[in-house]
């Protein structure tokens, strides 16, 4: 199960953001009408803090949420808003390096997702819907811009290939529930991560609020130590 509607995927090729690893960007121009009403595609905003002022959301109240071009931003403030959208493509260039930053590490293949090649050293990178896609070439780029629904879940199916085996949780992160108590697990793929919910009705908490059941993820993962390997076996 993804987050991604897919309804919508092909909408969110509009808000393709190109940044090779250079850390060269690409064409922002999809962002370019704030004002539009588009519905989000893609995985929500997963950090927890502002893009703008880097105060944790939810210190200033309910965190103000837009979505340009189907790719959704979240701010402490609506006064943030602003300042965010003075300069889009600065903005997003700069969201878009934190996206690499935190995805790359945990990025679950070495060959490119478009044609099955390995990756160069110094891969393209894409981001859509806040979410990291390497290729090896521009050109890939612009064929997964054809099929954006197909690319995307064959990203999303090696995130589960990759992290399903030694996921580190046995109970839900949203509910605290064991793991297949309520029938089978729920597979959602949020920020390059893979989370298992016991039962549908934790995705609403788990959007509501992703940065915080990220960081969860994420020290499990990290607290595997050298005598508990991932795949739960002593050594």
């Amino acid at each position: 199960m993804s987050l991604i509607p897919s309804a919508f995927l092909t909408a969110a090729a509009t808000a393709l953001l190109c940044v090779p690893m250079a850390a060269q960007h690409g064409d922002h121009h999809g962002h370019q009408n704030p004002a539009a009403k588009v519905a989000r595609t893609g995985d929500p905003y997963p950090f927890e803090t502002c893009p703008v002022s880097g105060k944790k959301l939810g210190a200033m109240g309910d965190p103000e949420v837009k979505v340009y071009a189907g790719r959704e931003v979240r701010f402490c403030c609506g006064g943030c808003t602003g300042k965010f959208e003075k300069d889009l493509d600065a903005s997003f260039a700069k969201l878009d390096q934190k996206i690499l930053a935190d995805q790359r590490p945990i990025y679950p293949l070495t060959k490119s997702v478009v044609s099955g090649e390995k990756l160069p050293e110094k891969p393209v990178s894409m981001v859509l819907g806040n979410r990291l896609i390497l290729v090896a070439t521009a050109k890939e780029k612009a064929t997964i811009l054809k099929a954006p629904e197909k690319y995307l879940k064959l990203l999303d199916d090696a995130v589960k290939a990759a992290q399903g085996k030694d996921y580190p949780l046995k109970k839900c992160v949203v509910s605290d529930e064991p793991l297949g108590s309520m029938g089978k697990a729920k597979d959602v793929v949020v920020a390059g991560r893979l989370i298992r919910l016991c039962c549908a009705s934790c995705t609403k908490k788990l959007e509501k609020t992703p940065a915080a059941f990220l960081a969860t993820i994420d020290k499990a993962a990290a607290d595997k130590s050298p005598e508990e390997p991932r795949d739960g076996k002593k050594e």
